[in-house]
């Protein structure tokens, strides 16, 4: 392998602007930079801040100056998931780029670059979208002379966030019309070749497969493996930090060998058994549910001021907006009388200047404490973490993985404060913490989203301008994409009889709702995530600022929001506020959020921290009537109660049990009936639907394609070895796990 002096060398004065003149690589940086500088399309993982930006992005770079003969145009396009990592990323690149004499822009909702035509352009697949559409000069039925027609390159970062969804496959879509349109505008100033596409991501469990999906059949990938001690606080029995490594393997009751306690046992009839060293860790994490504001408050100090006060900064994740605005307000009553600490918020409900306050004020203080939702799931750099605190279970460990990989990036060890919120959210995170310390992580699963192609056709038809789009042209795209010309030929011919497309002599042009969408601008024709509907801005009364948007109106009571008390006020469709200072508020606005699905992987983390094997699936009786532990998400969950009907949902068990009693021999005998089983789909799609998102545009499909994407997310043939493989008996009261079970199945109230 050359020296690092090598590699940076073949960098040229990129390698300098980007490492500097000590030019001492990362393994990532290392091992990524050759092979991109050859021009591979490479899909880079690793553990977040491990530098693979910079390991992509500077090859990339390079490659790109050479091939271009220009710079007064984008030639390389930086695609973040959110519009926070692009302002991040904007930080990054601002001080190498001014070194090399480029120049760099962003094109989001909040920003607006692309007049003057960067040499990077950083934007989101939602501004891409609009960008591909609204920046061409129609002529013949081409668009022409486009602003992107000399892109020679993209990276995607955070890739593992595009991972089965729609805004993934939408992406998907929308790279592929970035190579077509590459095709037909050839820049004569540059040197031919084909777009080099790349990407980053934080550890996947089938890196191949996204590979192949984002970056195109000839990517490879780099795995660069590797990964910080972690640390949970638990100050029960007077020693505050409890490594991870430390927590030994031993099998739980019912395994049939104990000899070797070194991994996963698996007993004669294929039931791998859950190592009782989860259990041991899900008690040392304390459930807080209605009194976690003083909780957190307690528990949060007591990290920080552990240790002789080496803990100065903590980020806080929430499940809900509504509980980012109380907590973050109880804090800042509780913490700052403590110590003299700043406490932020930031969520996606928060206007822009809110959430890059917060992101900046974090980073330069001392000592802070900042609560968000999935918001700062992703790299935006704000500054060293000693601390992540996890309020309840993330949906996977994938998810626990990027979260509390904000902490310790200038450390070797990552320390956890994990408050969950239930019994259930209690086994479920103690199984995700031992997973992320051995990198053992789910595959995300994959199928074709086609109501995507819904919303990307009706885009590809109006990048063509008025006169519209060949059918040909059309259905040449769905080759190089999706090629599955029977499937596109259904939504496209339900399309024109729903006029959401009008078709004249073989060319398309956009029907009435959606040229609305086109003429009204903004994200309305370019997402494929749900609409929040219209939302009630909320403004200071003192500055005129809106500082968010809600969906209900408020009360004229004292409410919480963004790290604040104020006393709210309905004016004329919007809602004023006041500051009241630091005090009690013991309630937020209203986001209009829902509850979402119990995912598969969630569920069967619960499975193995409350102390089961992964073919378990046990029953328990309650006073209230015995309780099935299936163990499936909703969507297994949904068509089960479908099926049988002495199965009921256990509504505050949402996709993990159900009230009745199963059949053993009647769940065998269901999973040999592959007829029956797909009849079930189709008859019941529009309920399962909820618990698989299919994406915005679902119900624009024809019937026979909304079905088949729903049997297609469900797999079938994996719900099938599922049933198979249940074993249903009773727990017993003598069994070391029915105490633990009975808190956990209790109802809520």
């Amino acid at each position: 392998m050359a020296s690092d002096q090598a590699v940076v060398k073949a960098l040229g004065t990129v390698g300098r602007a980007f490492f500097g003149r000590f030019q001492t690589l990362r393994e990532v940086q290392r091992r990524s930079i050759p092979p991109i500088l050859s021009g591979n399309n490479v899909l880079v993982t690793s553990a977040t801040a491990s530098g693979k930006t910079e390991a992509i992005l500077a090859p990339l770079l390079a490659r790109t100056r050479t091939r271009g003969r220009t710079t007064d145009r984008i030639r390389m396009l930086l695609i973040a998931p959110t519009r926070a990592l692009a302002n991040d990323l904007a930080a990054r690149v601002e001080v190498p780029l001014d070194r090399l004499g480029l120049t760099w822009g962003r094109q989001t909702s909040d920003h607006r670059d692309k007049v003057r035509q960067p040499f990077l352009l950083i934007t989101t697949p939602e501004s891409f979208d609009s960008m591909l559409v609204r920046n061409g000069q129609p002529r013949a039925g081409m668009a022409v002379d486009h602003l992107l027609a000399g892109v020679l390159a993209a990276l995607v970062d955070e890739a593992h966030l595009f991972d089965g969804s729609a805004r993934g496959d939408q992406l998907c879509w929308l790279l592929g019309r970035l190579r077509r349109l590459r095709q037909l505008n050839i820049d004569q100033e540059e040197t031919p070749g084909n777009l080099q596409i790349c990407a980053g991501s934080a550890t996947v469990g089938d890196p191949v497969r996204l590979a192949y999906d984002l970056l195109g059949a000839e990517a490879t990938t780099l795995q660069v493996p590797g990964a910080r001690k972690i640390e949970v606080f638990s100050p029960r029995d007077g020693s505050d930090w409890h490594s991870l490594d430390g927590v030994a393997y031993s099998w739980s009751p019912g395994a049939t060998d104990s000899s070797d306690m070194s991994v996963e046992k698996t007993t004669s009839s294929g039931n791998k058994r859950c190592p009782a060293g989860v259990a041991g860790l899900r008690d040392r994490l304390e459930v807080v549910s209605s009194s976690l504001p003083e909780k957190l408050g307690q528990r949060l100090w007591q990290a920080m001021s552990s240790d002789d006060n080496r803990v100065r900064k903590a980020l806080v994740f929430v499940p809900s907006r509504r509980q980012c605005d109380t907590l973050s307000t109880y804090l800042a009553g509780a913490l700052t009388q403590r110590r003299a600490l700043k406490v932020l918020a930031h969520h996606g409900s928060l206007s822009r200047a809110r959430r890059e306050e917060a992101e900046q004020m974090f980073a330069s203080a001392h000592d802070a404490v900042l609560v968000a939702t999935t918001t700062l799931e992703v790299g935006v750099d704000i500054g060293d973490v000693d601390l992540v605190a996890l309020i309840g279970a993330p949906p996977s460990t994938r998810s626990l993985l990027q979260r509390i990989g904000r902490g310790g990036r200038e450390t070797d060890r990552t320390r956890v404060l994990a408050l969950p919120q239930t019994a259930i959210d209690q086994a479920a995170l103690a199984s995700m913490l031992l997973s992320a310390r051995d990198g053992d992580l789910e595959s995300a699963g994959y199928a074709r989203r086609w109501s995507v192609f819904v919303q990307q056709a009706a885009s590809f038809v109006a990048q063509s301008g008025p006169r519209g789009r060949q059918r040909s042209d059309l259905f040449a795209l769905v080759q190089d994409v999706w090629p599955d010309e029977t499937t596109a030929t259904q939504i496209i011919d339900g399309l024109v009889e729903n006029e959401q497309l009008t078709e004249r002599l073989g060319r398309f042009t956009l029907g009435e709702t959606w040229a609305d969408l086109f003429d009204r601008g903004g994200s309305g024709m370019h997402a494929n995530f749900g609409s929040s509907g219209n939302a009630l801005p909320v403004v200071d009364a003192g500055t005129g600022e809106t500082i968010a948007h809600v969906a209900q109106p408020a009360s004229n009571r004292l409410l919480a929001l963004g790290g604040q008390r104020w006393q709210a006020k309905n004016v004329s469709g919007e809602i004023l506020l006041t500051p009241k200072g630091v005090g009690k508020a013991t309630d937020g606005f209203s986001y209009g959020a829902r509850r979402g699905p119990t995912r598969l992987e969630y569920a069967v983390h619960a499975q193995r921290g409350l102390g089961f094997g992964e073919f378990d699936a046990p029953l328990i009786n309650l006073p209230t009537g015995p309780i099935w532990l299936h163990f499936g998400g909703s969507a297994y969950q949904t068509l089960l109660c479908a099926l049988m009907s002495s199965l009921h949902p256990a509504t505050w068990l949402v996709g993990l049990a159900t009230r009745g009693y199963p059949d053993q021999a009647a769940l065998g005998a269901l999973a040999g009936r592959e007829v029956t089983l797909r009849q079930a789909v189709e008859r019941y799609y529009k309920e399962l639907e909820p618990a698989l998102a299919p994406g915005r545009y679902q119900s624009q499909l024809p019937e026979a394609c909304r079905r088949q994407v729903v049997s297609n997310l469900l797999d079938l043939s994996r719900f099938q070895r599922w049933l198979e493989t249940r074993h249903v008996w009773e727990v017993a009261p003598e069994d070391p796990r029915w105490e633990h079970l009975q808190v956990a199945l209790r109802r809520e109230a």
